[in-house]
């Protein structure tokens, strides 16, 4: 999974992989986007942490938060 920095400067996680680690299909994670029910956020590190970022989405039942670093590689991830 990679952090990619869209045309627009927003950063995008591919909606096929982000489905996976949470455990939904693709199609039901676009319905609950629509609907307002994925809170997605992203934090930048500092200290310690500067360069990192970390990227978290909740679903009502569910959630993941993934660690990347300066090139938006993966650098560890947590599901709940």
């Amino acid at each position: 999974m990679k952090l990619i920095l869209g045309h627009k400067g927003d950063w995008i996680v591919d909606p096929r992989e982000l489905a996976a680690r949470l455990d939904v299909r693709v199609r039901d994670l676009k319905r609950m986007e629509r609907r307002g029910q994925v809170d997605a956020r992203l934090a930048t590190g500092d200290g310690d942490e500067a360069g990192l970022s970390r990227v978290t989405i909740r679903l009502p039942d569910r959630g993941w938060s993934g660690t990347f670093d300066r090139s938006g590689t993966l650098l560890s991830e947590d599901a709940w």
